[in-house]
């Protein structure tokens, strides 16, 4: 499920006390299309989830490819640090990104 960032639900965020995460430019991973590239701003959710999207790659900073969707658009595709790894929507919408910026 997709958090909707507020004081109420990431008052434990990293990212909520500059609340960077509700600036214009920030989008869900989820969001992005085929082809994109973005940085990663932060990891939320549930701890355990959001640990496991960190131990993937999902980290601050992190450049993301979106590479491709499924057929019914679950799974996604993407390119971190070097390697493949494939997230459902659901964890994607998770995963807060800036800096769209086109693939080469």
């Amino acid at each position: 499920m997709r958090i909707t960032p507020s004081e109420e639900n990431c008052a434990d965020c990293a990212a909520f006390p500059e609340k960077e995460c509700i600036d214009d430019n920030v989008i869900p991973l989820s969001s992005l299309n085929p082809g994109k590239k973005a940085t990663v701003l932060e990891a939320c959710g549930e701890p355990g989830p959001r640990l496991r999207l960190m131990e993937m790659g999902f980290v601050r900073g992190a450049k993301v490819k979106v590479v491709k969707y499924a057929p019914l658009n679950d799974p996604i595709e993407f390119i971190t640090k070097d390697y493949h790894v494939a997230l459902r929507r659901e964890q994607a919408a998770n995963v807060l990104m800036v800096a769209v910026e086109k693939a080469a």
